[in-house]
């Protein structure tokens, strides 16, 4: 039984708790995801190829059920409790961005939380950061396939200012050495649609979406990521209602007005040292 202080800590909005308590899940298809979870906590090397419910509020439950286990092995490397909720409110965060987008309960995402689950991935200020190994098809420049790298993500919990990110970087600098020193990392990569050349190129460059896209070093081939533009700007999918879209900022502009212009959005990789 979940209780009302770790859906807090979890991040869950008020109506958000009252719809996971109210629902009645699968017990099935909870016990299959949550055995799965079970198995895959600190298993890090690669990402859990876990079999995700077809009704994803199955999912929050399985979640919700296996929050002792993960919280055990971050207790286990010594992860500060603050850390350590930090990282697993992405729960609530993403249940948050579902209920924007789809104006209810669920999780669109579920299987993004699987990374949380079993210890990959750890909120340390601004950023997120997954600790994964390079396999040989996912070459980085100056990185050996077997070793070791974190990968940022970007929440979206506000403003991406040149501070925030600073301190974010020193976090991770400080916290990967000290909790996970078995695993060692000295690179930081970024796959993203925020590093598309074409959006550094057109935005002011005072602006700190370029400050922070400007950190990466690039490299590989970018891949199309059209509705990636569209879903983390407007939290919407698809390109068949640019015209109704707000146009209120110069992101939103510019996201739409390259779609137009029959231009696509792609996610670009980077690197930087740490």
């Amino acid at each position: 039984m979940t209780t009302a202080d770790e859906y807090r800590l979890l991040g869950f909005a008020d109506i958000d708790r009252d719809a996971a308590e109210a629902f009645s899940p699968d017990q099935a298809a909870v016990k299959d995801l949550a055995d799965q979870i079970r198995a895959g906590v600190g298993k890090l090397g690669s990402e859990p190829a876990f079999r995700m419910p077809e009704d994803p509020r199955n999912s929050v439950q399985a979640f919700l059920e296996t929050v002792p286990d993960i919280r055990r092995f971050h207790a286990e490397r010594g992860i500060p409790d603050e850390i350590s909720w930090a990282s697993l409110a992405d729960l609530g965060q993403q249940l948050k961005v579902n209920r924007r987008t789809h104006g209810d309960y669920g999780l669109e995402t579920h299987w993004w939380l699987r990374h949380f689950w079993n210890g990959q991935i750890y909120a340390l200020g601004r950023l997120q950061y997954m600790l994964y190994q390079l396999t040989p098809d996912e070459p980085v420049p100056g990185v050996e396939p077997g070793e070791w790298v974190i990968g940022a993500h970007i929440p979206e919990t506000g403003p991406l200012t040149p501070e925030l990110v600073d301190d974010s970087l020193a976090q991770a600098r400080d916290f990967f050495p000290r909790y996970f020193p078995d695993h060692p990392v000295n690179t930081l990569t970024l796959w993203s649609w925020l590093i598309d050349p074409y959006l550094l190129d057109n935005l002011p460059q005072d602006s700190n979406m370029v400050k922070f896209g400007r950190r990466f070093t690039p490299y590989g081939t970018p891949t199309d990521s059209q509705d990636s533009a569209i879903f983390f700007t407007f939290r919407t999918h698809g390109t068949d209602h640019l015209d109704e879209l707000p146009q209120d900022t110069r992101l939103q502009r510019l996201v739409v007005s390259r779609i137009k212009d029959g231009g696509t959005w792609q996610s670009a990789f980077g690197y930087l040292r740490l």
